[in-house]
Order: structure tokens, then C-alpha cells, then sequence
């Protein structure tokens, strides 16, 4: 399947009511926010949200450290990372009609998305700590190490005004996070998009399946 015939397809389940609550998620750098962005625009403004999961990823992450991996920082691989509570707040209060203010990010201020629009795409790593119930569908995106290095490079040094040498300092250590911590959630996803070597390959599709990621 590819990307185009994905966007085709949920967009036809979004119209026809199959889905009302759509959640991507996969580790950082795996192009599930250039696809929610794709789907998002392929679809009519006035009757959906995206609601960006970034924000709710504490800044207090330096307050716990690994168990298995004492001598690294947290990253947001971790469940103790994020604002899960807050997040599900949010997500139920858009189901239940009500409208929600998001929380600003130094590359992309506040907004209110409106409770009377009755489809909600949710997307980002915290979505992979949710429980499933919340959803009516779920895709999860991954790619190999080389891949997510240069994307993460490309996006954080010109979208989040990180240094490169911070990136690629703390690449291995998110690597090995996501690696022991995150690729278990991959598995509750109805749809496994993988996006090694920047090709888009639909993996799984309602069927547990194993891989190896290189």
C-alpha cells in the first residue's frame, strides 16, 4: 500500500463514520507528524482537530532517571515522561463536545480547538501509552537508526532551534530507549507504517507481526 492509498483510505473510513478518533503515534523522527499533517489537510478543516501530543511531554524528566540505564536522562520513550492524565482529559473533553485550549511550545503557540467538530486526530509519541479504548483506529510509524538521525538533525536544528551537537549526542541514548522502552507499543497499533531508507511500507494491518529494526 502506499502513502497516498493510506490517506485515501482513512479518509474514506473519516467520512463514512468508521472513524471518529484517530491516534498515530511511533518514536521520534518517524514521520507520523508529516502523515497526520497530510491527513489532516486532506480532510475538511471545519470538522476536524489535531491535537499535538508533544506539549505533554513534562519538562521535569530530570527529576527520574532509568532504572535500567541509571547513567541516562529520560526521554520520551518513558511513560513517566508524559502528562498522560492531562492528555486523556483533553482527548475525552473534545469527545464529550467541549472545547480545549492547547498548550503553547516555543515553535507553535496556543490554540482553541473546537469541541463541535466531531472528528479528532491525535498525534504523537504519547498516544503509544493510551489505552486503546480511546480510539477507533491507530497507525504507528517506525524507521531504522540511520533514517531517524537525519530527520531528527534536519527538524531540530530548523524547526526547534536545537544545536547539532546535541542531537547527535543524545541520538544513541534515545535509540537505545525506544529500543527497550517504546517498540513494545508498536505491536497495539491497528496499522504498522515503516518508513526505514524513506520508503513507506504498510507492515501490519490488524495482525500482530514481528520485525527487526537494524
Amino acid at each position: 500500500m502506499k502513502r497516498k492509498d493510506l490517506i485515501e483510505q482513512l479518509v474514506s473510513e473519516i467520512k463514512t463514520g468508521r472513524i471518529r478518533t484517530l491516534g498515530i503515534y511511533g518514536h521520534g523522527a518517524s514521520g507520523k507528524s508529516t502523515f497526520a499533517q497530510e491527513l489532516y489537510q486532506a480532510l475538511d478543516s471545519t470538522t476536524v482537530n489535531l491535537l499535538e501530543t508533544d506539549p505533554y511531554i513534562t519538562s521535569e524528566r530530570h527529576l527520574v532517571v532509568p532504572k535500567q540505564a541509571p547513567d541516562q536522562k529520560v526521554t520520551a520513550c518513558l511513560p513517566v515522561a508524559h502528562e498522560l492524565a492531562s492528555l486523556q482529559r483533553d482527548i475525552l473533553a473534545l469527545q464529550a463536545g467541549m472545547d480545549v485550549l492547547t498548550i503553547d511550545e516555543p515553535w507553535k503557540a496556543s490554540e482553541v480547538l473546537s469541541g463541535a467538530k466531531p472528528i479528532l486526530i491525535v498525534e504523537g509519541m504519547s498516544v503509544g501509552f493510551l489505552p486503546e479504548k480511546l480510539f477507533d483506529k491507530t497507525i504507528c510509524f517506525y524507521t531504522d537508526e540511520e533514517t531517524e538521525l537525519k530527520r531528527r538533525l534536519a527538524r531540530d536544528t530548523t524547526m526547534r532551534n536545537r544545536d547539532a551537537f546535541f542531537v547527535l549526542a543524545s541520538h544513541q541514548m534515545r535509540r537505545e530507549q525506544y529500543l527497550r522502552y517504546y517498540r513494545e507499543n508498536e505491536s497495539k497499533a491497528d496499522i504498522l507504517v515503516d518508513q526505514s531508507e524513506d520508503k513507506f511500507k504498510v507492515k501490519m494491518t490488524h495482525t500482530i507481526m514481528t520485525h527487526t529494526i537494524i
